[in-house]
This record gives structure tokens, sequence and C-alpha cells, in this order.
């Protein structure tokens, strides 16, 4: 079963059936929520860990596997903003204008470049992700990022038909603070508002029921894969297995420089100690002998267990170790780390195909408030470009472009180079500047006719 999504025929949302989705969806909170924190540092397996007995030396090292791992992915695919463009074949140039502006308009009043990397983290994290899009008090049509385990898609025959968000907020009641859980219902038409009465029950509040402008439910899904799985769960084992080795390597090392000494020929007690510690030597007789004990450790065992885990979650996880001289040293050439970056890229166009998918569905909503405003848009004739964010070899590139020349339109052309974000703005650039040129005066053609009429 998907973690997003409860199969569920409703109509109507009723204080039971609230009560119910919060229920079924718990167990995909927890679990997402869980993800989160531990990506954030948070409840980790080593941060839990006890001794018996308490002076024994209890490292808890960390190591911050989960946030590279999303962290590296979300750099590369998102790292460079997505390129939105409008199909400009399907449009006289006045309507490609006013829609293209509308768009590019949308994509700055909402930070889209920042809100779809963030979107892509979450989705990382968590296996799933979430966006609503409304229309502020201004008319204007904007979107928000959720968190998925405050949001429950309501699935029947299947097609998402509900959405519900569900959260926990404080309120004052005389000079006591309480807390209640707030819930907003979305359907393909209205969105409701419910509040957690002092019964326990969920009533509507003072907002009501009010249209929220689309012609669709506007909270969209967006999946990580099929599973729902977050990048790192699958190595959490690996990565917690990573973080005993580094931290009981630690408090061997700690255990064995502060504890055991050996006295030989000579008796000691607390006093001689605590002298020791502040003059810093004893006193032992001719045929006495002070040393510390060593212990023999297989530091080759140890580093072969800590390089094996290292790659193991690499591998697992699709991940690339950017320090491992297999990748970064000097003798490694272009082409043959693309190679090692194969799987990062696998797992990138899968992410790229998904999110493409509830892009889709966003501009399909979208465009339905766009055309009660006379904005008659076809969702389908929007299209995007993820561009992987990699060092740009400009002259490798100009070469390129320079060679396909004349085989592709410049639109095409333009799109293949890493570094523009808006084809059609570069394209206007381009067009303004032939428009200047051609206004300009060549004064050499001016001074020869002067020349030819005086003569």
């Amino acid at each position: 079963m998907r973690r997003s999504t409860i199969r569920m025929s409703v109509h109507e949302p009723t204080d039971g059936i609230i009560k119910d989705l919060i229920k079924q969806h718990a167990a995909s909170k927890n679990t997402t929520l869980g993800l989160y924190k531990r990506y954030d540092q948070e409840e980790l397996e080593i941060q839990k860990r006890t001794f018996t007995d308490p002076k024994k030396p209890n490292n808890k090292l960390a190591h911050d596997y989960r946030g590279y791992i999303i962290n590296q992915v979300v750099g590369y695919l998102w790292g460079n903003p997505i390129a939105y463009q409008i199909d400009k074949l399907k449009y006289d140039e006045s309507k490609y204008k006013t829609y293209n502006d509308k768009l590019s308009n949308f994509n700055i009043l909402n930070t889209i470049d920042d809100a779809d990397s963030e979107l892509g983290k979450i989705m990382g994290i968590c296996g799933y992700a979430a966006r609503l899009l409304y229309v502020d008090t201004e008319g204007v049509e904007r979107v928000m990022n959720l968190s998925p385990w405050e949001v429950v898609f309501i699935q029947d025959k299947n097609r998402i038909n509900h959405a519900m968000r569900y959260y926990k907020e404080l309120y004052r009641e005389g000079n006591e603070q309480k807390e209640r859980t707030r819930v907003e219902w979305y359907d393909s038409t209205y969105v409701s508002f419910y509040v957690e009465n002092k019964d326990g029950n969920y009533v509507l509040d003072e907002e009501g029921q009010k249209s929220h402008l689309f012609d669709d439910v506007p909270v969209i899904l967006f999946q990580n894969n099929d599973e729902e799985r977050g990048d790192f769960e699958k190595v959490e084992t690996l990565i917690d297995a990573y973080d005993k080795n580094r931290s009981d390597s630690t408090n061997e090392v700690e255990t064995f420089a502060n504890a055991y000494m050996k006295f030989k020929g000579v008796s000691v007690d607390k006093e001689v100690i605590d002298g020791a510690k502040q003059t810093g030597a004893f006193e032992v007789p001719e045929e006495g002998d002070v040393d510390f004990i060593t212990k023999n450790i297989n530091d080759t065992f140890v580093e072969n267990t800590r390089k094996n885990l290292n790659e193991d979650i690499h591998k697992f996880s699709a991940s690339v170790d950017m320090a491992d001289e297999k990748f970064s040293g000097a003798n490694q050439s272009g082409e043959s780390r693309k190679w090692k970056l194969i799987d990062l890229e696998n797992k990138a166009g899968t992410k790229a195909r998904k999110f493409s998918k509830g892009l889709r569905e966003q501009f399909k909503v979208l465009c339905s408030a766009w055309k009660k405003k006379g904005i008659q848009l076809n969702y389908l004739d929007v299209f995007w470009e993820f561009k992987r964010n990699l060092p740009i070899d400009l002259l490798y590139v100009g070469d390129a472009v320079s060679k396909l020349k004349g085989m592709h339109s410049d639109q095409t052309l333009l799109g293949l180079i890493p570094y523009i974000d808006d084809v059609s703005y570069e394209l206007n650039l381009m067009e303004q500047e032939k428009e200047l040129l051609g206004k300009r005066v060549n004064l050499d053609k001016v001074i020869d006719n002067e020349r030819d009429e005086e003569s």
C-alpha cells in the first residue's frame, strides 16, 4: 500500500470519516516524519545507545550519510533550475507572448526554482511530497509545498478525488494554552475547514466552505518512485552500523588512553594516583616500574570494515563518493567519470519522470484557473527540461552547438546550453539585439554617399 493514498469512496467528509482517515494514516505519518527527523540528524540509533556501566566511554558519532545522499541528487537534478517553456508553434505571436508572460510571472512570484528544489528534497527523503495550489487574497495563483506527513490523498476508482491536510495548532482558552487538530478538506470544487472541538469531534470552523477556483483537486502528489520509498531507506542499517563502528573505535582509544596502567614492584593507592595527576610523575623504587597497558587492536580489520560499509552505502543508495580516488583521482578521465555517475543518473532519471508527472497534473489544475481569466493555455503545451548540474566545459558546448547549427532550430540549440534557464527569454534578447543592430547608422556608408554627392 502506498503511504500517500488511502482507497475510500467518499462524497462528503464527516467527523467519523476524518477520524478514520487520520487513524489509517498514522503509520504512514510516523514513517515519513521519522525519515525526515533522521535526515535532520534526530532520533538516530547511535544516539539512543546506552551501556550498563555509566563510566564506560560512550561516544555517539553520527555520520550524515542521509544528508549526503539526498543533497547530492537534489544538487545534481535541481541545482540548475528547471527550464519551463510553452510550445511556440501552437499560438500566434501575440497569444504566445501573453501566455509566456503569465507563466514567467507565475514562476517568479512563487520563486518556483527554490520551491521545486525543496519539493525534490522532501520527495527524496520521505518517498513522496505534496504541493498545494491556491489563489491568494489578491487573486494571484500561488503554490505551497506541504509536509507529506500532514497530507492524505483519497483515491476512488484509480483517481484521486479528495485530499485532506491535517496539522496541530496551538490556541488559548482563557489563560491556558492548548493544542488541537485543524483539517483542510479539498475536492474538485471546494475547500472545507474543520477544527477539533472540546469533545474531540471535527466541526466546520468559522471559515466554513469556499470555492478554491480550480476545476480539480488542487493538492498535487509528487512520488519519488512507485513504491514511495525514500532514497536512503534501504541503507539505513548500513549507516547505523557505520556510526557504531566509528563510535566503538573512538571508545577503544579513549578507554585505553585514559584508564589502564601497569605497576611493577610498587603498590599504589588513590592518594598516589591523585598526586600523579597533579605532578605528572610517579615515585618508584629502583626495582619498580610503571607502564601503560596497550591493547592490540586489529586496525586493518576495523579499517576494512569501515571502508566496506562506506562503499556499500554509496553503492546501494546510488550515490557517488566524491572523495573516492576511483572517481576524483588525477588519472580519471571525463569519460570514465561519466560511467561512475551512471547509477546516480539512473536514479535522477526516475526522479525527473515522476516529478514531471506531478508537474503535468499541476499545470492541468493551474490552467483551469487561468482559463477563467481568459488565458486559454492548453496545459499539454507547457513543457520543461531538467538540466544536470555538472561542471561546464564551455569550449566543448560552444563547439557542439556551432557544429549543429543549421541541423536544429535556435530554440533547440539554446536548450542544449546548460546555463540558459529560460530559452524563450534568450530568444527574445537575440531578437531585440537584431532589431537594435538594424536601427544603427552605418557611418562608413553615410560618408561614402556624401563623397559621391560632392563629386
